[in-house]
């Protein structure tokens, strides 16, 4: 499992016409520093995937740091982006940076949410654990293992809707739920499937990190779990490295080909946008790697 250091920003200075739960938009999502280097979660407005590197512009303390990617940083203060999408659209974030912990784990639970959708009728509900997907008709409970004890965590979803439970948990529905004045007026079904989400976690005083994590419901393809995501593979496989092909997949970005187990990184492609370690989906979904730079490339990655 990786694990790293990671400095935070929960969310943007600007304000944006989206509601603060929904991934839908251009927007950045998480700034931050990971091992000395400037690191972001840049949401596309399409899916967990970019169709080409958005433009990444860093400053600390209003001094320029450079441009894209893993940028160095070196001491402390004011770390701001300004993210440039492919269609010309900017976004500006800022955050003090300060140290976090590594990344947590996340662990799904089947429940059945009938009308009563209030915070106390959904903690009266026991959950059943589940390894991938949850039948129709059920919601996805959310828990994050690895929190410190100042941490909370914030929940962003690209469709359906996301409420808060606990600091470390969240229930997941694939329906439009619409509140007014915390009264619940209207619920849609969204349909079966597999949803983007992202965990922003907060301690209160900058040192804060993100988790990418997907739900779903009523899912009949084979899913394999790597960090916090459920891609879509051809085949099943045990906990550990396996070796697969990047496919296009409409939900997800991009689902595993070919896939089989192995002990190493031999079968890996050489990438241009990935480091030389065991590939990271997260690296698809933040901008690192452009979708189409990597269709049909060989990678390895951890699933568990």
């Amino acid at each position: 499992m990786r694990r790293s250091t990671l400095l935070l920003l929960v969310a943007c200075q600007e304000p944006f016409d989206e509601d603060r739960h929904d991934l839908s938009g251009f927007r950045i999502a998480g700034i931050g520093v990971e091992d000395d280097m400037a690191k972001a979660a840049v949401w596309s407005g399409a899916g967990p995937w970019h169709e080409a590197q958005p433009g990444l512009s860093w400053a600390l303390n209003g001094q320029p740091l450079g441009e894209g990617f893993d940028v160095p940083v070196t001491g402390e203060g004011e770390l701001t982006l300004t993210a440039t999408s492919a269609g010309g659209e900017v976004r500006t974030a800022r955050v003090d940076v300060r140290a976090a912990g590594g990344a947590p784990t996340v662990r799904r639970q089947a429940v059945v949410l009938d009308e009563a959708l209030s915070l106390e009728a959904r903690r009266a509900v026991t959950g059943v654990d589940v390894e991938t997907t949850v039948s129709s008709g059920e919601a996805v409970r959310l828990i994050l293992d690895g929190l410190s004890e100042t941490e909370s965590a914030r929940w962003m979803s690209a469709g359906g809707t996301v409420l808060e439970l606990e600091r470390d948990a969240a229930d997941f529905l694939p329906e439009d739920i619409v509140f007014d004045d915390g009264e619940l007026v209207s619920r849609t079904p969204a349909g079966e499937g597999v949803y983007s989400l992202l965990a922003l976690l907060i301690d209160g005083a900058g040192g804060n990190r993100w988790l990418w994590v997907d739900a779903a419901v009523g899912e009949g393809a084979t899913l394999l779990r790597h960090e916090g995501r459920l891609v879509r593979a051809d085949a099943p496989a045990e906990a550990g490295l396996v070796a697969a092909t990047l496919i296009a997949d409409p939900i997800g970005g991009v689902a595993l080909s070919d896939v089989i187990s192995v002990t190493d990184t031999d079968e890996q492609d050489d990438l241009p946008c990935a480091a030389a370690s065991t590939f990271s989906l997260s690296w698809i979904a933040e901008g690192r790697c452009a979708r189409p730079d990597v269709l049909g490339a060989r990678i390895v990655l951890e699933v568990w």
